[in-house]
């Protein structure tokens, strides 16, 4: 009974990473209209693609116990295509810097994971010692990329809009799928899965919370703007009117002509 109640939760809880992970590609289309990423920070899917490279090696079979652990595998190694497919669309469209910045990420995460995998491969030999090798590291990885979206929160509370953050479904998946893989981690007594999906729940609330606080910000923000801009362009107008030389009417005319 206990394995088919793991079984179901993981495959919910499977559904909703992919959500989750799928939860910027609106995003991205706005990136791809615009030919800009604008001020959207890439370090989320930074973090995102390091996440997905982890679990998809931690749930092989060359560090889980057999098949185990294959619905994480499955579920992260679609993520890891979609978090490639975001990384190539934001250096497409990023500026120079930020897109310097986004290139040191992924140079610097691959690194790091190529560093973890052939250590828990060539130099670990003991399964049990590979899955705490790989899933340390995952478990870091998993609290940043819950928090990550919190990287801009300086920006949000400044502007009062959380118009560049990742979506408010991002944050929502991410708090639903934290419960659910915390659920799927004590049932399979993982320590590993269990301990940074119950960081995970705090963290994605916060993030709700801070998106409904500020989501209704943006109009009134873009409203002043407008009104802003509304004024100038009348006192523009205003001051053309002021300047433009008057021109004698019909009636002067006549009157010139015939006192000549």
């Amino acid at each position: 009974m206990n394995n088919i109640v793991r079984l179901g939760v993981g495959i919910l809880g499977s559904a909703i990473a992919l959500l989750m992970y799928g939860a910027p590609i609106t995003t991205f289309k706005r990136v791809i209209q615009m030919r800009s990423t604008e001020s959207f920070s890439g370090f989320p899917y930074a973090v995102a693609l390091y996440n997905c490279l982890l679990y998809t090696w931690y749930g092989s079979p060359l560090i889980s116990n057999g098949w185990d652990n294959i619905v994480v595998m499955v579920v992260n190694a679609i993520g890891l295509l979609l978090e490639c497919c975001f990384v190539c669309i934001y250096l497409t469209f990023a500026p120079p810097k930020p897109k310097r910045k986004m290139v040191k990420m992924v140079v610097g995460v691959l690194l790091v994971f190529g560093t973890i995998a052939m250590t828990s491969f060539f130099a670990v030999h003991n399964r049990n010692s590979k899955k705490v090798v790989v899933g340390t590291a995952g478990m870091v990885a998993t609290v940043i990329l819950y928090g990550s979206p919190l990287s801009v929160i300086r920006r949000v509370i400044q502007t009062k809009s959380v118009e560049f953050m990742p979506g408010f479904y991002f944050s929502f998946f991410a708090f639903l799928g934290s419960v659910l893989w915390m659920v799927y981690g004590a049932l399979s007594r993982d320590i590993i899965i269990m301990a940074p999906n119950f960081l995970g729940v705090p963290l994605g609330l916060g993030q709700m919370v801070l998106y409904c606080v500020y989501n209704n910000k943006k109009s009134h923000r873009v409203e002043n703007e407008n009104v802003d801009e509304g004024k100038q362009l009348e006192s523009i107008i205003v001051k053309s009117d002021v300047d433009k030389p008057k021109c004698p009417s019909d009636n002067q005319d006549i009157e010139m002509q015939l006192n000549l």
